[in-house]
């Protein structure tokens, strides 16, 4: 509750200041939405989703400087009912997007501005549609599964931005102080917890309990904090970008260890750790009448992975540090109120061990199609993956109906699907699949 009293404190706060501005605008929307599994024995027919949101942003600005602040207020019903007591705050969280206050100046002349940005603020990097591959700079928030809300996962980071722009180009350059790392499933009331860490394994016929340990983050430091630029031209034919970022991993690299009652083992406990890497990148979209061809590579320097649980219950260390190369060729063409997109990307680990868990290649497509009907008031949409090691998938059918210009429907479904000798990355949330409803009041 403390922190649903802040982003509300704040949004006041700034409401009020906004009085003397010159230009001041508040928007927001509330959102219900409610789901319902539709695979597995144990899932089948329960609730998957039955949550309420509550989003509203501030927009100001006087002169050369401005100031943007956007937050949320939830009610999971789910994770209320799941908690077993009466408590008001039960099922409430609250989160704060983006907080920034930024400066513009043009005194440079010959059409160059410079900038300074400070505060939480999200930021988009790299061409691909829904594949992560130099999008670095914003972790993600990775407690639901809904295949169609990659854009809507980044959560700000608290960042000093400089900017420096002209014409044809636009240069950034970021300091990073505090690290945040991505929103894990962590929670026992989550139903992705139970296929990141489950409740127990099997080993030579004796079932052992599995429980989570500490994620130790980096000290609170001006030495550990991350750092990144980005550099984009927009020339007549190509708009290409070149990333750069040294700092930390969002995500934690996992560490088991043993409980031992004598010598035999009692359970095993999950832990982790976040460690730092750099990253090079780019990327381009060249234009062709109806189509845009895009292109995006990262290349990743000594970058931690996980070793098998195996591997480190054996003695050996938790992680090695490897070179990583990402990359994605897509094509869009748009035309009469079609879009579609197919992508083809790669991610290959160089000098790859066998004790990693992880394959060496893991090659994949995206393929995503939409029409607008009735003067675009509907909009169906169908995208879908494949990971080519395992040919497991997955697949998202939406219809989104404006019945004003305020209100919207969702239907959707999600569909995982493994493959045939096995999961894959897909398939072990098989029993997710899940049919859902969702609906939007703007203001």
């Amino acid at each position: 509750m403390k922190k649903i009293h802040i982003i509300f404190c704040m949004i006041l706060a700034a409401a009020g200041i906004s009085v003397s501005a010159q230009e001041a605008s508040f928007s927001g929307s509330v959102k219900s939405a409610a789901g319902v599994y539709v695979y597995g024995e144990d899932n089948a027919g329960h609730v998957s989703l039955a949550e309420e949101t509550v989003s509203g942003t501030l927009d100001a600005s006087a002169g050369s400087c401005s100031a943007y602040a956007t937050g949320n207020v939830s009610f999971d019903a789910l994770a209320a009912a799941q908690t077993g007591t009466l408590s008001a705050a039960d099922g409430l969280s609250s989160q704060l997007g983006e907080a920034w206050f930024a400066w513009t100046s043009a005194a440079f002349g010959d059409g160059l501005t410079a900038g300074i940005k400070a505060g939480r603020q999200i930021t988009a990097w790299g061409k691909a549609d829904g594949i992560r591959i130099a999008d670095v700079l914003c972790p993600q928030d990775l407690t639901t599964l809904y295949a169609s809300t990659y854009s809507e996962s980044r959560l700000g980071v608290d960042a000093l931005k400089l900017n420096l722009s002209g014409t044809v180009f636009s240069a950034d350059a970021y300091w990073i102080p505090v690290f945040r790392p991505s929103a894990l499933p962590l929670e026992s009331t989550n139903p992705l917890r139970k296929i990141v860490i489950p409740e127990s394994v099997t080993v030579s016929g004796t079932t052992i309990p599995v429980t989570l340990g500490s994620i130790e983050r980096p000290e609170l430091t001006l030495a550990a904090g991350s750092y990144a630029g980005r550099v984009s031209f927009w020339l007549p034919a190509i708009d290409f970008s070149l990333y750069g970022y040294y700092g930390w991993d969002d995500t934690p690299v996992v560490t088991y260890s043993l409980v031992m009652s004598g010598y035999t083992p009692t359970g095993i406990t999950v832990s982790g750790n976040y460690y730092r890497y750099g990253m090079a990148g780019f990327d381009a979209a060249l234009p062709a009448g109806p189509f845009v061809f895009r292109a995006e590579s990262a290349f990743f320097i000594e970058r931690a992975f996980a070793r098998t649980a195996e591997t480190v219950l054996a003695g050996g260390s938790p992680y090695l540090r490897k070179n990583q190369l990402m990359s994605l060729a897509g094509i869009d063409w748009t035309r009469s109120g079609w879009t579609v997109t197919a992508q083809y990307y790669e991610d290959i680990v160089p000098g790859w061990d066998d004790t990693l868990d992880r394959r060496m290649r893991a090659p994949g497509a995206t393929l995503s199609v939409s029409r607008s009907f009735l003067s675009d008031t509907l909009t169906l949409a169908l995208s879908g993956a494949v990971n080519w090691n395992d040919f497991d998938s997955y697949a998202s059918l939406s219809a989104d109906y404006a019945l004003t210009d305020q209100v919207t429907l969702t239907l959707a479904a999600d569909g995982f699907f493994p493959g045939p000798d096995g999961d894959g990355e897909y398939g072990v949330y098989k029993e997710l699949s899940n049919v859902r409803l969702n609906g939007v009041y703007r203001f």
